[in-house]
């Protein structure tokens, strides 16, 4: 039996309270790495290598369509064990090893993802483990489209870590946000993509939102601290005001040299 590795971020001398089993379990799965993602998750359909503003090695990786695991690591998923239980109600963006940790939790679980071929492999792997999925139920759509009519409420957690391009980072939280009860989680990775970095930032300096936890520079956690972000006007929200006084600076700035230019230029006094 492996040794309990799932303990809490604030005291390292406090275990968790999963149990041994599903502990070895966890690790068992974050060992393994099980692939179930395709070179290219966010689109269907195939791409040549001039539609991407990427080149070389990472461009032609993509677009081999090589089955790998982009999956979470032991960090995020002690994060998760700490934070979800079977009394959880959670919904995720996204398909990979962080769904075989909800199932393990047993959480009860929504999982959104366009493909039905990631979550084959998700199952196929969860019955060979012999990881109960039954509280899992997977939503095959692309998340913008299934997210603004869905049944869904009272969530404790959110992962969000499906579609990168923009804005669709910011769509999920949009439409998953006032979902989440207020005390509740939300966590976006890959945030070192700049499409989950300006949401990021945006929540940071909420006080709508506190944060929790930052991994490795690409998964951020936060605490939900009120009933509803969405009631509220963009000059109540600091990521906004602040930006619009930085730019007003700056174009009284640009204005202020362009005059000295002028009067220097026309010797006016």
């Amino acid at each position: 039996m492996a040794t309990l590795i799932f303990m809490t971020k604030t005291n390292q001398n406090m275990q968790s309270t999963l149990s041994p089993a599903s502990d070895a379990l966890i690790h068992e799965v974050l060992k393994e790495r099980p692939q179930v993602h395709r070179g290219e998750t966010e689109i269907n359909r195939t791409f040549g290598a001039d539609e991407s503003c990427l080149s070389g090695a990472t461009v032609a990786a993509l677009a081999s369509g090589k089955v790998d695991c982009y999956g979470i690591g032991p960090d995020v998923a002690r994060f998760l064990a700490d934070h979800v239980n079977a009394s959880s109600i959670s919904l995720e963006i996204g398909c990979g090893l962080s769904t075989l940790v909800f199932a393990i939790l047993k959480s009860n679980h929504v999982c959104v993802t366009p493909s039905q071929t990631e979550v084959d492999r998700i199952r196929a792997y969860a019955s060979r483990k012999e990881i109960n999925t039954m509280r899992i139920r997977f939503v095959i759509s692309p998340s913008d489209q299934y997210l603004p009519t869905a049944d869904i409420s009272d969530l404790d957690f959110v992962f969000i870590d499906g579609k990168h391009a923009f804005p669709w980072p910011i769509i999920d939280w949009f439409y998953t946000a006032d979902r989440l009860k207020q005390g509740g989680v939300m966590m976006v990775d890959d945030t070192h993509m700049i499409s989950g970095g300006i949401l990021v930032d945006f929540m940071k300096v909420d006080p709508r939102w506190s944060l929790l936890a930052h991994f490795d520079g690409k998964t951020v956690a936060f605490k939900k601290m009120v009933p509803s972000v969405h009631d509220v006007a963009w000059h109540m929200q600091p990521y906004i005001v602040k930006a619009l006084k930085e730019r007003e600076k700056s174009e009284r700035t640009f204005s202020a040299r362009l005059m000295r230019k002028w009067r220097k230029l026309f010797k006016v006094p």
